[in-house]
């Protein structure tokens, strides 16, 4: 399954065909991988383009599928600004231990996340805002 998504995402889309049915197909296609086919991604997953990144992030939202995490938490290291907003956006379903422990570990990330959001549009900055509210909420609700 793995070679199917790789050379789906690699492919050329009108920006309405992804958006209306591109996602779908790329999501179903996922949600068929075995451990196998996620570990082979989390493999090559530096060696894919931007736009297939991209496309990637935008597509994980299963939060009870740890790969899917892993994978986002993976793709968060990059300059690419707008690789980054689709990650977060993605992670704001997958608000957990791990994600705060990341993020903990991580204080270049807080600091790109504040960049992101004051450099960002207002729907930007309000998905940003939610995030830190749900990993806000998640710490004070854990105790951590």
């Amino acid at each position: 399954m793995y070679d199917e998504l790789e050379k789906y995402l690699s492919g050329y889309f009108y920006p309405n065909y992804w958006y209306d049915e591109g996602v779908d197909i790329a999501q179903d296609i996922i949600s068929h991988f075995t451990d196998d086919d996620w570990k082979l991604l989390l493999e090559r997953l530096s060696k894919q383009d931007m736009e297939w990144k991209k496309r990637l992030a935008y597509c994980l939202y299963d939060n009870s599928n740890p790969y899917e995490l892993s994978v986002l938490l993976e793709l968060l290291n990059t300059d690419d600004d707008e690789l980054l907003e689709i990650s977060l956006d993605s992670l704001r379903d997958f608000i957990s231990k791990e994600t705060i422990d990341f993020l903990l570990h991580n204080p270049q990330m807080i600091k790109r996340i504040k960049e992101l959001y004051y450099n960002s549009s207002k729907p930007t900055q309000m998905m940003l805002k939610d995030f830190m509210n749900k990993i806000n909420k998640f710490i004070e609700d854990n105790l951590i």
